[in-house]
Order: structure tokens, then C-alpha cells, then sequence
């Protein structure tokens, strides 16, 4: 008896030890994939080129305006940088994180 439940403690230690993983920073991160930083009103050409085909591009949603398309790429590492920004709110200073860029990433 005191076998198995040796066995089965190992069992759940190794399992749970797998699935933890160890903390990164942003180079690290940033290393092992190729972003392009998404900025207001930039070109389609400049995503395309970075990003490669879309996997999916889907048909226009019925609508009066047939000329907005999409396009959607699957498996992609999306990196939101985020500052905290006072803001007022009833007298009392508050601070919001807010997202002030936004890098979207392929794998190398």
C-alpha cells in the first residue's frame, strides 16, 4: 500500500511540475518572434509583409458598406504595453492602466 502511494505523490509532483513555467521579460519574449508595432492608419501592405498571408479572410458582413474587409490571422503572439495614466474622477486622483502600443508577432 505504501508503494502506490508513494507512486501516485510522484505521479502528481512530476504532473503539476510540468505545467509551471518560468517567468520571462519582454526581451526574452521578444527574441523568439518577429513583431511589427501597430500604429494608427498604417498600410495594410506594411502588416502583410511582416505577417505573411492571412489564414482567413473572411467575406464582407451584409451591410451599406461592402468595401470594409478583414483579415485574421490564427496563432499569433498579440503584445499590449501598458502605462498607468492618472485620471480625475469624482476630486479624488485615480490612476488606470491604459494601453499605449500594441505589437503584433509571428514565431520565428
Amino acid at each position: 500500500m505504501r508503494r502506490v502511494v508513494i507512486l501516485f505523490v510522484i505521479i502528481i509532483g512530476i504532473s503539476s511540475c510540468t505545467t509551471l513555467q518560468q517567468p520571462k521579460t519582454l526581451g526574452q519574449i521578444k527574441s523568439e518572434v518577429d513583431c511589427i508595432q501597430y500604429k494608427e492608419g498604417m498600410s495594410w501592405n506594411q502588416i502583410s509583409q511582416a505577417m505573411g498571408h492571412p489564414d482567413i479572410a473572411p467575406i464582407p458582413e451584409p451591410g451599406p458598406d461592402l468595401s470594409k474587409n478583414t483579415r485574421v490571422y490564427k496563432n499569433k503572439v498579440v503584445i499590449f504595453n501598458i502605462e498607468m495614466k492618472e485620471v480625475k474622477e469624482e476630486g479624488k486622483v485615480r490612476f488606470r492602466e491604459v494601453v499605449t502600443g500594441i505589437d503584433v508577432c509571428k514565431k520565428k
